[in-house]
Parts: structure tokens; sequence; C-alpha cells
């Protein structure tokens, strides 16, 4: 079956600063991932990772897709923005609240024309969510409400904190650009509810590399039961519907 590993970070030695391409590569090559979808948070300045996923993805085409960071706190958000979005190598933008230290609420001013430029360019968002009050799924409502083209990835289900409310709001149905990635969730009563109440095609497929393990991240489906076309959908075909592949 092919993958589609829709969440997953470039990491970098502390000491040397050498980015672990190698170990990225390997493991997908050991798990059976066809594309990884990659991003860093190491680097001189959030420009600085973002060129070295450009350069990374420059090099492997056919193996990795390109997600840049954006810091909505940062005066060069906009730029940053509008920037990585003119390369053709990045094809999402990652907002993470809990690794920069802000409330998305509070940020208005620079969220709101990034996601014009997100929408302009045909660019996915994900969002972190799922630890403390600065990573509530409901937090990006309010976007996605307003930028109802622009596709929204919640990472982690929606996390530890906040599964079972995630799962409550798409069942709503009343947001057609909101999507799940699974990787971080393993409470199995959690996991049987969204699938057993979600359609299929919300779902893509995350291991969360280098800090899960990847090969723990598709293991943990095969005690569900899940329907063959229902792990196709999510390991595969819903990330190369979104991404045209």
């Amino acid at each position: 079956m092919m993958m589609i590993d829709f969440h997953a970070h470039l990491d970098r030695d502390p000491l040397t600063k050498e980015y672990k391409v190698a170990e990225l590569l390997e493991d997908m090559k050991a798990n059976g991932i066809t594309k990884r979808v990659v991003s860093t948070f190491y680097g001189a300045s959030i420009a600085d990772a973002n060129d070295e996923i450009i350069r990374l993805v420059k090099a492997y085409p056919d193996q990795l897709i390109g997600c840049a960071v954006i810091n909505p706190k940062l005066d060069d958000a906009v730029a940053e923005a509008k920037r990585v979005a003119a390369c053709k190598e990045i094809r999402m933008i990652e907002f993470n609240s809990l690794e920069h230290g802000y409330r998305p609420e509070k940020f208005r001013y620079h969220i709101d024309p990034i996601l014009s430029i997100c929408e302009a360019h045909h660019l996915i968002v994900k969002v972190f969510c799922g630890q403390g009050f600065y990573t509530m799924p409901e937090q990006w409502v309010y976007y996605a409400q307003r930028f109802e083209n622009v596709t929204f990835v919640i990472e982690h289900m929606g996390g530890s904190d906040y599964t079972y409310g995630t799962i409550e709001l798409l069942k709503e149905g009343k947001l057609k650009n909101l999507m799940l990635e699974t990787s971080y969730e393993t409470e199995v009563p959690a996991l049987k509810k969204a699938f057993r109440e979600l359609p299929s095609d919300l779902f893509l497929y995350g291991s969360n590399y280098p800090d899960n393990f990847t090969k723990l991240s598709i293991m943990k489906y095969d005690h569900l039961e899940l329907a063959d076309e229902l792990k196709e959908r999510m390991f595969y075909r819903n990330a190369a519907d979104l991404l045209g592949e």
C-alpha cells in the first residue's frame, strides 16, 4: 500500500547544526513511506529553516513535500509567507502556537493576510492542536469559517486534550474545509470513536517523526480492524487528492 506521511519534521544535531537528512530518508524506506510532508523548526531564523526545506525538496522531489513554518508573532511573518508561497517546493504552511507561544485569536492582524496568501496560492494550512489553552482547535475554527477556500488540517486529531471535542466539531459538518491528521493520538476509545463517527475522507495519516516512532504510528491501526477502503484513504488517497498527486 502506498503511504503519504502528512506530518514529519526534519531534525538537526544540536551541536554540529547538521540536518539529519539521511535518517529521515532511511526511516521512510524502512517503513514503506512513499512520500513525506516535512518541515523544520531548526535554523538561525524561520526563513533559514524554511530555506532548508526548500533545498531538501529540490534534492528529493519524488520523496518529500515541503511545508513552511510561519510564526505570526514576528514582524516579518507576512513577508515570509509571501516569500515561501512563491516557491513551488512549498505546498503548505504550519502554525505551531505551542512552539512559538501565542494564542491564535490574538494575532489576526498577521494571520488574516497570511491566510489570504495561502488562499491565493492554494496552500494547505496545518495547525498544531492538543496541549493547553494556546492550542485549541476552536481557536482556528474562527479562521476556517472566514477562509472557506483554505483547507485546514488539525494536527494530532486535536491532541490529547481536545480529541473528543474535535470529533464532535467535525461531526457537525458545518465546515467542509477541516481535516484531521492522525499522529500522536494513541487513546484507543478516541480512535474508535473517530473512525466510527467521521467520514473516511477526513483522515490524513501522519507519523510525527522523529518525535514518535513511524513504525508504531502505523502499527496502532492494525488492531482496530479498520476497513481496507478507510485505510487506503487515510494512508494515501485523501492526501493524494488534496495535493493533486
